[in-house]
């Protein structure tokens, strides 16, 4: 009897150490390169993939309606930190944007810089871009524009 004791003890044992040490070395460290997918919305819902390696990353979203309605985004970013829910980083942000809203016609690229913040899939991207196309001419006066967007990614880590 003491013998399927003992033998029913060491799986119960192995699973549960694996299980502990996995989750404290998820929250300790961090893992050195994931993908990342999620909905991002600026003037649209825009699908959005990126990868990070190292504190480096890259990301791309936007949507394609029609030929006055599209916007893109490309992001290079770094990671100022990452406590495993909350992701703060810094990023150069490219945009091209076609579309409108109630107030103004819009018709162009920028590029600047933003800050970037992933707080458990929830994100947020906001900082200031010069616009460097300008098909509309309604930036004229506008030598610096914000830029950003906001949405849900999921960081799989």
């Amino acid at each position: 009897m003491k013998n399927k004791f003992k033998v029913s003890l060491k799986p119960v044992t192995l699973f549960s150490t694996l299980f502990i040490t996995s989750h404290l070395g998820a929250s300790e460290k961090p893992s050195d390169s994931y993908l990342e997918m999620g909905v991002t919305a600026s003037m649209f819902l825009l699908p959005t993939v990126g990868y990070w390696k190292n504190g480096i990353g890259s990301r791309i979203s936007g949507m394609y309606l029609d030929r006055n309605h599209h916007e893109y985004y490309l992001n290079i970013g770094y990671e100022l930190s990452d406590a495993g829910d909350i992701q703060h980083s810094i990023n150069i942000l490219t945009s091209r944007v076609v579309g409108s809203d109630p107030g103004a016609d819009y018709s162009f690229a920028a590029t600047g810089l933003a800050y970037g913040l992933n707080y458990k899939g929830f994100f947020l991207e906001y900082g200031l871009a010069v616009p460097w196309r300008d098909d509309i001419g309604n930036l004229a006066r506008n030598s610096i524009i914000p830029s950003g967007y906001w949405g849900y990614i999921h960081r799989f880590k």
